[in-house]
């Protein structure tokens, strides 16, 4: 299999840079693929689609876990729903 070094490294007597094409047998390519030293030549074409962006919470959530942090001074816990927020809050500002 023809991969790509990703970093430098010393493969079958042979001190390779990053970028260097080399062949390498199945197992071999399997095993430096996992450890992220080499990557497959074609591996390039396939790596290229666009990462997603995680949405941004919305609504009564986004709004109480701004109040939270504005109170608290530290971000709310993600786990928690909007009830659990607003006993956290009520606390926070019994506290305060």
């Amino acid at each position: 299999m023809k991969l790509i070094a990703t970093k430098s490294m010393t493969y079958a007597t042979r001190r390779l840079q990053a970028g260097e094409e080399f062949e390498a047998g199945p197992r071999d390519a399997r095993l430096l693929i996992a450890i992220k030293k080499a990557k497959l030549v074609d591996d390039e074409a396939c790596t290229s689609v666009p990462t997603i962006p995680m949405p941004e919470p919305v609504g009564d959530l986004a709004v109480l876990r701004a109040e939270y942090k504005a109170i608290a001074g530290k971000a709310a816990f993600n786990g928690w729903n909007a009830e659990k927020l607003r006993e956290k809050i009520a606390k926070a500002q019994a506290k305060a």
